[in-house]
């Protein structure tokens, strides 16, 4: 009783540092949720894919959509994004939710060079296996298209006429199965950008 009376303050500094090292701990190895910020309905839109397919936003419903804006003749983010996709691809099939419950379209908006032909050379470019079950390359009848529906999904798209290269958002968008967006990420312009954190956010949307 002595001890007890003589050290209990200590004791119960103590016993509160170990709780709260605990709590903090769990905390730290614990992915926190991702937010869903966005809730707003996708502009409508209808493509084509590399293979002759028609592709919509209204016949793709049911799905969870990840959607990216690119241009095969990209110099620098494109591929690396794409290649990101890839690995959240990966994981995706690992769950056995890829083709199934979630589809990527990766829209090029310089149609008049990318021909289906220019696709298949920029995927058989990038360093790990694209599964076209699950992932459609998509284009437009025109630039004007293209460029209209970018700024529709709220995203910037600007061309160098001189060189034909263009500066254009690298931003990944997440449409839930009723067609709303749901969330923008950046692509692999964001060096802290894991493909985990993108699978986290598909998780989140195909568990609703």
């Amino acid at each position: 009783m002595d001890f007890t009376r003589k050290h209990g303050f200590k004791i119960a500094v103590l016993a509160l540092c170990a709780a709260m090292g605990l709590y903090l701990y769990l905390s730290s190895t614990k992915e926190a949720a991702p937010k869903l910020d966005q809730d707003k309905p996708a502009p409508s839109f209808k493509l084509t894919s590399i293979d002759g397919e028609e592709v919509s936003l209204e016949n793709t419903n049911g799905k969870v959509r990840v959607v990216y804006f690119y241009f095969a003749n990209c110099p620098d983010i494109c591929p690396p994004t794409t290649f990101l996709m890839t690995q959240v691809q990966d994981k995706l099939k690992e769950q056995g939710a890829f083709g199934s419950d979630v589809e990527f379209l990766s829209v090029t908006f310089d149609p008049e060079r990318d021909t289906p032909d220019a696709i298949r050379k920029f995927i058989g470019k990038i360093p790990s296996e694209i599964d076209q079950n699950g992932w459609k390359f998509l284009r437009g009848d025109s630039e004007e298209e293209t460029k209209k529906l970018m700024l529709d999904f709220g995203l910037g798209l600007l061309k160098d006429e001189k060189t034909g290269l263009y500066t254009h958002s690298d931003t990944i968008t997440f449409i839930d199965r009723q067609g709303k967006i749901r969330k923008y990420m950046t692509g692999s312009i964001d060096e802290t950008m894991t493909p985990d954190r993108i699978v986290a956010v598909v998780d989140a949307l195909v568990d609703e």
